[in-house]
């Protein structure tokens, strides 16, 4: 009787056991875990945001690197420029070589100024000594019509009208905008005085049928100017820096570049023509710093003329001397400097420059 009653007293305490621990392992301290829900996973991308910081840090770069590009393709167009010129400066010598003179600015027909016409310009003259003598070659010079000036004579169009790079300064974004004739950057100094003519006549290294020669060059061949850059004439009356003035017959004075000022700048053909005409096509003036803010002036004759050496590049231009050396002068040169530069025999003292 008494183990009986011992034995089921142990039996319930063992099921009682049991259920506690049954209990213990869901409620108590070795509780399972409940399944855990996963977050929804974001998918790959960018938000809106990022993109838009990613376009302006895109943005900063480029406008931090654009100007450092520019900057690089300019200075390789300023380096074509002088070598262009340097290979002109090396013709010129060559030229005087073969021949014991330099061209003139260009050669003139006629015996007054009614009757002047403007022949072949000193470019034309040195095709051959710039490699460039198929062009020469295409030119008759039987053709040369003495009441005509060259750049108004057809049987010349087809030499005329070739582009040659060597007379070209990239760096001006003028191109070829003349159908019949080809276009040049590069004129050469007809020196302070507003015209030259013969050997007498003008103070510089080209003009009208002046055939100068090194032993007229007093002032030294690496202290005078031989050729200086321009921009190109476009065409266009309303831009500026290629336009100038034209008045024959009035009060304005090339001579006097201010007397010019009154009246409006119509004319924008600036070396129009590399192979010859009038002076605007193969001459300018060392009268005025480079870039000079004036307009330029034809008055009151053709035989005055005062056209100042631009360029497009920043704070001055090229220039070729008569030894051949290649200078860049800057807008801010002294007067007195840059006229002796400009004077083949003035005896100036030149400074520096």
């Amino acid at each position: 009787m008494w183990y009986a009653m011992t034995h089921a007293a142990q039996n319930s305490m063992t099921i009682s056991n049991m259920k506690d621990m049954t209990r213990m392992g869901t409620k108590g301290g070795h509780e399972r875990p409940a399944p855990r829900r996963d977050r929804p996973q974001r998918e790959n991308g960018f938000t809106l945001v990022e993109l838009l910081v990613v376009i302006a840090i895109i943005g900063v770069l480029v406008g931090l690197l654009l100007p450092a590009v520019q900057a690089a393709r300019e200075a390789a167009r300023r380096m074509s420029c002088g070598n262009n010129m340097k290979q002109i400066g090396l013709g010129l010598q060559n030229y005087h070589a073969a021949f014991n003179t330099f061209p003139p600015g260009h050669m003139e027909s006629g015996a007054d100024g009614p009757t002047f016409r403007h022949q072949f310009s000193w470019m034309t003259a040195i095709l051959p000594f710039i490699e460039q003598t198929a062009v020469f070659d295409k030119i008759d010079f039987n053709q040369i019509d003495l009441v005509v000036s060259a750049d108004r004579n057809p049987a010349f169009q087809p030499a005329g009208n070739t582009l040659i790079s060597t007379y070209i300064c990239p760096s001006d974004a003028v191109g070829k905008v003349n159908p019949d004739w080809a276009p040049t950057n590069y004129l050469g100094n007809q020196g302070t005085l507003c015209g030259m003519r013969g050997r007498t006549v003008g103070n510089g290294v080209f003009g009208h049928d002046s055939w100068i020669k090194f032993r007229d060059i007093l002032d030294g061949t690496s202290n005078t100017i031989a050729i200086g850059e321009i921009l190109k004439g476009d065409f266009t009356p309303e831009t500026v820096l290629d336009n100038y003035i034209l008045k024959r017959g009035s009060t304005a004075n090339a001579a006097d570049i201010d007397t010019c000022q009154y009246f409006p700048a119509t004319f924008s053909d600036l070396g129009n023509v590399w192979l010859g005409g009038p002076p605007q096509n193969n001459m300018f003036s060392t009268n005025r710093a480079p870039n000079d803010p004036r307009f330029d002036c034809i008055a009151p004759n053709n035989g005055c003329t005062n056209f100042a050496a631009r360029s497009q590049h920043t704070g001055g231009a090229h220039f070729a001397f008569v030894d051949g050396s290649v200078h860049f002068i800057t807008e801010s040169i002294s007067q007195d400097v840059y006229h002796a530069l400009g004077t083949r025999n003035g005896s100036e003292v030149v400074g520096e420059f």
